[in-house]
């Protein structure tokens, strides 16, 4: 499903009976289903960018700005998937430069350049379906790529309870009690006849909660602490 809004109704923007709904179509969302369910808003956005609307003799003219997960974003753009060697739309960033924190990276990529030559940049392969949008008016859902690490980030706490061979009923239940602590509705529960454990799924603002407020030094020793929380 492809919604637009006008940015400029700061008042009722995210109200969701002004975000109106232009493209919705069944199936997987790929490129290729994309470029064929959307070919008319495309044509439209071409031209209200390149020659705006005119309304009772007046011509308005458009800023164009496009925001979805990350996921989406990529598949618009027929980019890499986020774990490959380049894995960032704005800039030319590789997977081994990560760790470099003397460059500033910035939005480096053009459009232009991209519709000239879709494969000008590592990680492109076809024409951006929303090419009449510059790639710095490209924004990505900050609450869901948050969401998204916080989720990595617990599993990550969890997991290294585990690799220290202590994930057992005495830790489960400090993690669950710690859990009541912050009202907070958590439980363990394990797959029959196998040793997986699964756990509650946590909704947005438990999520927020854990990150701010779970008490980790029932888990951990100070320092590993102190170091996880820094993250």
């Amino acid at each position: 499903m492809i919604t637009v809004a006008l940015l400029d109704d700061s008042a009722k923007l995210f109200e969701p009976n002004y975000h109106y709904t232009v493209v919705l179509f069944p199936g997987t969302e790929n490129y290729s289903t994309l470029k064929i369910a959307a070919d008319t808003l495309i044509r439209e956005l071409q031209e209200l960018s390149s020659i705006g609307m005119v309304i009772d003799n007046i011509v308005w003219n458009f800023k164009l700005y496009f925001s979805s997960d990350w996921k989406f974003l990529a598949t618009c753009l027929d980019f890499n998937i986020i774990n490959s060697n380049y894995f960032c739309p704005w800039c030319e960033i590789a997977k081994n430069q990560r760790k470099d924190r003397q460059t500033e990276w910035i939005i480096s990529k053009k459009m232009s350049i991209l519709n000239e030559n879709p494969k000008a940049y590592s990680g492109h392969y076809s024409p951006s379906l929303l090419n009449m949008i510059p790639l710095d008016h490209y924004v990505p859902d900050k609450l869901h790529i948050m969401l998204r690490i916080t989720d990595r980030l617990w599993e990550l706490v969890l997991q290294e309870i585990k690799n220290e061979g202590l994930f057992n009923d005495i830790t489960r239940n400090i993690i669950i009690k710690e859990m009541e602590t912050l009202k907070i509705h958590f439980e363990f529960w394990k797959i029959r006849d196998t040793d997986n454990w699964y756990y509650t799924s946590l909704m947005r603002n438990d999520k927020l909660c854990i990150l701010r407020k779970f008490n980790l030094a029932k888990l951990f020793d100070p320092e590993r602490t102190a170091l996880i929380r820094s993250l």
